[in-house]
């Protein structure tokens, strides 16, 4: 359970990956018309902001899964 803040949150990957991976993304919480977007997707972690109907920003706690392969060292 990680929360994203209402300006965005980057998460960053315990170990990068050797390319970018896929990340899904499972929101808790959210009211109708909320929706997220992830951005600058590299194979060190993403950006994920969360915004309501009304396009501003919220707080939401999210988990992640990052599938991907190798492990950069």
């Amino acid at each position: 359970d990680l929360t994203a803040l209402p300006g965005g949150s980057v998460v960053a990957f315990d170990n990068s990956f050797r390319a970018t991976p896929s990340i899904s993304i499972t929101a808790q919480d959210m009211s109708t018309g909320d929706y997220y977007t992830i951005t600058s997707p590299s194979a060190a972690g993403f950006m994920i902001r969360f915004f309501n109907a009304s396009n501003a920003g919220i707080s939401r706690t999210f988990d992640y899964l990052a599938s991907g392969y190798g492990k950069q060292i």
